[in-house]
């Protein structure tokens, strides 16, 4: 009898301990915060606070990243999709994986497996495995669509699995090569393509960056599209032609800029041109009292013969005279995001004695202390520059370009007027472009968000007029101060559609009477009006969010409100 009882104890001491040995591992931990859809802060000592060692990524999943690095190109390439879409996806996960963890209990299956491995004193992340409301949480994101299978460190992403934990049964690493000659199994069946658009965006993304040479001018476009991140590298088609241009120069360089930012390849082209005995004069903006927009301008006035206007208004001229011969201009700053390809800008490129001439005389002003209502104008018309192109030439505020030029070609227009503009705000222009529409000339509008939330007013009675006005959602900006009118006429330049563009500014607007060049600047219009999804003709796009392209995450203040990325309220996760 007493080896019955003694027998029925030990099984329910068995039991109870097994119970509780179960209960431990079916303890329950609070999500503090979602930094990746798979990546997370889980209150392990129940503090309420993030501790270093307290981050956990799943252990058998690997999501779609939501900011850019290589890790992007890696799996827009692998997946055949854009990297735009890939950055989607990892938003998208994000935001998954926030509306169904965030501040809700979740098991860890592995918890005893857990350790904090330390670099140095800091506490790196360990991979855990994750059940909430009895499903692997890794699975579901699979099924879900927003990552696919892995194994410990190795990911592999030729193979998707219903469900992650028989990877090891299921799909073996090998070479990428050797993999793909393999039959691929997919989640739900669904092919590789349709596996990652399940949640893509729906606005078209138009990434060509064209360029045309017309006799002796060259036009660079670079497209907002074509990068997702600023650069201090000279990496547009537009930046090595100027580059080239400057080691090219023999006797001089004369520039008249907005300021140089972080820009050392062109900053060490002028040195290396200096050293080689080249002239080397210039002319930059600054404030009032001495201060720089950008401030590597410094940096050129220690170095070479350079003077700033010491005005409010601004000395706003992007133009290089080299060797007197030849001019390069437009609407790119030498800056991360100008010349280094992160915003939408034209820079054309002139190869004319006489339009060197005529940039070197107004040079020559500014040079020696004259600026905007100073100057005398020197603005010219009707320069035949080749069979295919004639060039007027004007230089605000002496030279008048609206009344001149731009509100006259506005007001002849017969068929369409397309505009791309940083700022469009004087009302001259506005109201000449509401009279074209209304005497049924085809009027479009690509605005930079900057520019639109500033003045939305001046947008919403465009729009009401009838006035179609896409608001852009890229991640740089749409610098461009461009018009192209009846496929004849092309307007380009530093000036702004603004007050101050037109009337206070130092500025230089190029007018192009030229079908070559108009068709050209034209198609590339269309194709990237086109591509901005239809709902940004009713709404504002905040220039710093998740739906402005990359902004969130490219190091910018890009709607200048002095917070950066996710510390900007349009950046906050969704």
């Amino acid at each position: 009898m007493r080896r019955k009882i003694s027998a029925v104890l030990v099984i329910i001491l068995s039991l109870l301990l097994f119970l509780g040995f179960e209960l431990k591992g079916k303890k329950e931990y609070k999500v503090l915060e979602v930094i990746e859809g798979d990546k997370f802060y889980i209150d392990l000592n129940s503090n309420g606070k993030k501790d270093d060692d307290e981050l956990f990524c799943l252990k058998n999943v690997e999501t779609f990243p939501p900011k850019y690095s290589k890790d992007v190109q890696k799996y827009a390439k692998t997946f055949d999709i854009t990297e735009d879409e890939a950055l989607f996806l990892g938003e998208e996960a994000k935001k998954y994986t926030i509306s169904k963890i965030l501040g809700k209990k979740i098991i860890l299956k592995n918890e005893n497996e857990l350790r904090c491995k330390k670099r140095g004193e800091k506490c790196l992340y360990s991979l855990a495995v994750v059940e909430f409301n009895g499903e692997d949480f890794a699975k579901t994101l699979i099924e879900e669509g927003f990552g696919a299978a892995r194994q410990g460190d190795a990911f592999n992403p030729y193979f998707f699995l219903e469900n992650p934990l028989k990877i090891k049964e299921n799909a073996k690493l090998c070479n990428p090569k050797r993999c793909r000659k393999k039959s691929l199994t997919f989640s739900k069946n669904q092919s590789k393509q349709n596996f990652a658009r399940k949640h893509m965006p729906l606005t078209k993304v138009y990434s060509e960056s064209p360029a045309l040479t017309i006799g002796n001018v060259a036009i660079f476009l670079n497209n907002p599209n074509s990068y997702k991140m600023p650069s201090n590298s000279c990496r547009t088609k537009a930046c090595s032609i100027l580059l080239q241009n400057i080691k090219d120069s023999k006797e001089s360089i004369d520039f008249a800029i907005y300021g140089l930012d972080r820009q050392n390849e062109i900053f060490s082209a002028l040195v290396d041109a200096k050293k080689r005995g080249v002239k080397i004069r210039g002319v930059v903006d600054s404030k009032a009292d001495g201060t720089y927009v950008y401030a590597d301008t410094k940096k050129l006035k220690e170095n070479f013969n350079v003077i700033s206007d010491m005005k409010n208004s601004n000395m706003h001229n992007k133009f290089f005279i080299f060797d007197n011969s030849r001019v390069f201009t437009g609407t790119m700053n030498i800056t991360t995001t100008g010349s280094g390809g992160y915003n939408a800008n034209t820079s054309v490129l002139i190869n004319d004695i006489r339009v060197a001439n005529v940039y070197g005389r107004e040079f020559e002003q500014m040079y020696n202390g004259k600026f905007q209502g100073l100057k005398q104008d020197f603005s010219v018309q009707n320069l035949q520059l080749n069979s295919n192109a004639v060039l007027d030439i004007y230089f605000s505020p002496a030279g008048n370009p609206l009344n001149n030029a731009i509100l006259p070609l506005i007001q002849r227009a017969k068929r369409e007027i397309y505009v791309s503009i940083f700022y469009l705000t004087n009302k001259d222009i506005i109201e000449a472009l509401i009279d074209a529409k209304r005497r049924g000339v085809d009027v479009r509008i690509i605005y930079d968000a900057v520019g639109a939330n500033s003045m939305k007013e001046k947008v919403k009675y465009l729009r009401i007029s009838k006035v179609p006005v896409k608001v852009e959602n890229w991640g740089g900006k749409d610098h461009e101060k461009n018009m192209v009118i009846d496929g004849e006429y092309f307007i380009t330049g530093s000036a702004n559609f603004s007050n101050s563009g037109m009337k206070k500014n130092d500025e230089n607007i190029l007018v192009f009477k030229s079908p070559d060049i108009a068709g050209f600047y034209r198609k590339y219009f269309v194709n990237l009006y086109d591509s901005i999804g239809d709902k940004y003709l009713k709404t504002f796009v905040r220039a710093e969010s998740f739906e402005s392209g990359n902004s969130c995450y490219d190091g910018l203040d890009n709607n200048f409100d002095g917070k950066i990325d996710s510390r900007d309220a349009g950046c906050i996760s969704r």
